[in-house]
């Protein structure tokens, strides 16, 4: 008869669960021996590293990714890349051992005591399996909890004596049926419904569209464009998306919405109708004093999770399908005869500029210099807003960030969704501060020869902390200053090809050469000027 780890081995590759990303340990070696031929491990030296390449790996999959992390410690050191898998709704399928169940009454070592609520809140699951019998049954629920929309994260400890257990023969044949059976999720947008929001959308003199990634990861991307279109609204990306949800080369395109009430209010000043569609409706930080609209004002609330649609301030929330409601839009709203909103302002073309540069400078060349169908990843602190800017991808799955903001995230999930789009080239543009939260990511892309390229902004700061130090008006910060850092030495001593550009002109070369090289990872470091002081009232 089967082991519990032979039965769970199946059940993972009937859910396609083949690629796994961890780092083991000593209670994980039951679940990890005899690793399957067709199956892909890939390593991180740090917890917060195979989580953050399999969150990667699964948005741009659109699959979901299993995660094996060693016990209490393990989880431990991966809880901030798994806050940002929570809030990018990602499906990972997390697991961690356990000690042996007879030895932990005890609390010998590894014991994971309490195991189930470590990971709470950032998993929508967490359950340890009663009897080993049950280890194939837990797993099969956690996946499909995965995948119910809202999709995230969820978690199953697995004692290590479990694995070894072999399953009697109705043990082995429950275990079939729940391998092998299926759960589908549908949904729809009623008529009514959308006839009724696509006549206050008709009805409106300057509507706004207002995305976030959720659109993308519905597949709902073309429907959208071709509803503003339609509509001749004006589109924002909402505050901190995830992914952009919408082309940032297109003419209705009007950039990233500020994470403050105060600021989006000014932005969205003139716009009697703002519909926002598969994002928060707001995500704020910091403080910025303003209403959360302006004077006269309506928003519409369009979101498949039904916690963004209650803890909303403002509008009227419609939970439902994206993809189903936004098609339905489209059958109901007719051409609009407004005028369309002005595009934004081209990027300036860049002369030849010098090291430490302006970061727009440097992003304006990065814009130009990679290909159109390159991915980006983006964890940049205060270059977030330039790079969106003057960095305009233009079709689907091409620029991703942290909706938690938590720091980290960028170079692993660059990592993994490199390996998830093997013939893409994938950029991620890191500042030199977020860089090293996850730096030993760099041992990952070189040691599995993941052709990333990376370009690095290098202020030496914190500097979204001194610009946040202005609004708060908070002085004599200390730890904000980042001297002596090597980048390009610490990124070779990990194997990566690593170059310091010392102009605008070698930026465009490295970066041309990084992408074409598709056999290794290629870092491209450049020193830029001191952040300049925000006011409170500008975004």
């Amino acid at each position: 008869m089967p082991t519990v780890r032979q039965a769970t081995i199946e059940l993972l590759r009937r859910h396609g669960l083949d690629t796994w990303f961890g780092n083991p340990g000593s209670s994980e070696l039951t679940m990890l021996e005899d690793f399957p031929d067709d199956f892909r491990y890939f390593l991180g030296l740090q917890e917060m590293v195979p989580v953050g390449m399999a969150d990667g790996f699964s948005q741009v999959t659109g699959r979901p990714a299993l995660v094996n992390l060693h016990t209490a410690p393990g989880l431990g050191n991966s809880m901030g890349a798994l806050y940002n898998a929570h809030l990018n709704k990602t499906p990972l399928i997390v697991t961690a051992g356990n000690q042996r169940r007879v030895m932990q009454n005890q609390k010998c070592l590894l014991t994971n005591e309490d195991a189930v609520l470590v990971p709470r809140p950032f998993v929508k699951w967490s359950a340890e399996p009663a009897t080993a019998s049950e280890v194939p049954a837990v797993l099969a629920h956690a996946i499909h909890v995965a995948m119910a929309p809202p999709t995230g994260p969820v978690f199953v400890s697995l004692p290590m004596d479990d694995m070894a257990y072999e399953l009697s023969a109705p043990e082995a044949a429950e275990v079939e049926v729940i391998r092998d059976r299926a759960v589908t999720y549908v949904g729809g947008f009623p008529r009514n419904l959308a006839q009724e929001i696509a006549g206050r959308l008709s009805a409106a003199k300057a509507p706004a569209f207002v995305v976030g990634g959720d659109l993308e990861h519905a597949g709902a991307w073309e429907a959208t464009v071709r509803l503003a279109e339609r509509s001749k609204a004006a589109v924002w990306t909402t505050p901190l998306p995830g992914l952009s949800g919408f082309p940032e080369n297109h003419p209705l395109y009007q950039g990233l919405l500020p994470p403050g009430a105060g600021w989006i209010s000014e932005l969205l000043e003139g716009h009697d109708l703002v519909v926002v569609l598969g994002g928060p409706a707001f995500r704020y930080y910091p403080y910025i004093p303003g209403p959360y609209l302006p004077e006269g004002t309506s928003l519409i609330h369009i979101t498949s999770d039904p916690d963004e649609a209650a803890r909303a301030p403002v509008g009227d929330a419609y939970v439902g399908d994206l993809r189903a409601a936004v098609e339905a839009l489209l059958d109901e709203v007719p051409e609009s005869t407004r005028n369309a909103p002005n595009p934004r302002s081209e990027p300036p073309a860049v002369d030849r500029a010098e090291a430490p540069m302006q970061s727009s400078r440097l992003w304006t060349v990065v814009g130009r210099a990679a290909p159109q169908e390159a991915l980006f990843v983006s964890e940049a602190g205060s270059n977030e807003s330039p790079i969106t800017e003057f960095v305009r991808p233009g079709v689907p799955l091409s620029h991703i960030s942290a909706v938690g903001g938590g720091l980290g995230f960028g170079l692993p999930a660059a990592v993994g969704a490199q390996l998830a789009a093997p013939d893409r080239p994938v950029v991620a543009l890191m500042g030199d501060g977020s860089m090293h939260y996850a730096i030993t990511a760099l041992w990952s892309a070189s040691h599995y020869k993941v052709p990333l390229t990376i370009v690095v902004a290098s202020n030496a700061e914190y500097g979204i902390l001194k610009q946040f130090g202005d609004i708060e008006n908070a002085q004599g910060v200390p730890g904000l200053d980042l001297p002596g850092l090597n980048i390009t030495a610490t990124a070779a001593s990990y194997g990566v090809d690593a170059y310091e550009a010392a102009d605008s002109d070698e930026v465009a070369e490295m970066l041309r050469a990084g992408v074409d090289d598709r056999e290794r990872p290629t870092l491209i470091n450049v020193r830029t000027t001191k952040v300049e002081k925000v006011s409170p009232r500008r975004g």
